[in-house]
């Protein structure tokens, strides 16, 4: 499943005349990283308006996936905002029709979730962004207090706000994981993520963590 194109209307924001463009309505950011770095920097489907030059971002739905950090968002118009019910329902749906024609080639065990506009999947790429930058600071401590590392399942660490990599145990409980934890934020290291899964970790009858 390769990033896709698709056609559509653009509708300038001056009110010009509406114009073809084709813009991408699939983006699988771990074959093409460049679209990836595109929409981070805000020019995913940037289109001009051939009549007055100026430059907006064609709002057409469109797919982004990652499979390798287990993401998948589903990019809705800002100007269908008031149909967020049922495009929460249709994204559901198409999820399913995906997942089942990728079946043989990739296992989608990790929920899909919805923004709206170009602005939207941004903000959540940059939350990304953050997340890989923290838990490598993680992982960097934890080396440097004498500990293994271990890789979290990129989607159970995305829905609990724990880091993608954490201190391995001495042994292998819930308790023993939030030693390690513990460990590794006595020496010194702040980090709000770790500390999020310590304190989860700490909890009776806490589950152990759910690995990569």
């Amino acid at each position: 499943m390769k990033s896709i194109k698709a056609e559509g209307r653009a509708k300038c924001p001056n009110h010009c005349e509406e114009f073809d463009v084709e813009y991408w309505s699939l983006v699988r950011a771990d074959q093409d990283p460049d679209l990836k770095t595109a929409a981070l920097g805000g020019e995913l489907n940037l289109v001009c308006c051939p009549e007055c030059k100026t430059f907006f971002h064609h709002d057409g739905n469109l797919i982004y996936l990652d499979a390798p950090n287990e993401l998948m968002i589903f990019v809705f118009p800002h100007t269908d905002k008031d149909k967020e019910a049922a495009l929460a329902a249709k994204m559901k749906e198409d999820y399913q029709t995906i997942k089942q024609a990728l079946s043989k080639t990739m296992h989608l065990d990790y929920p899909p979730f919805y923004v709206f506009g170009l602005d939207g999947l941004k903000q959540v790429l940059e939350q990304e962004e953050k997340t890989l930058f923290e838990s490598e600071v993680v992982a960097a401590a934890a080396a440097a207090a004498g500990c293994s590392i271990v890789r979290l399942k990129p989607g159970y660490a995305r829905e609990k706000r724990f880091p993608l990599y954490v201190p391995a145990p001495m042994e292998e409980s819930a308790n023993g994981y939030a030693l390690a934890a513990h460990k590794v934020i006595k020496q010194g290291l702040q980090s709000l993520l770790l500390q999020n899964f310590l304190d989860q970790m700490s909890q009776e009858g806490a589950s152990l963590p759910v690995l990569a």
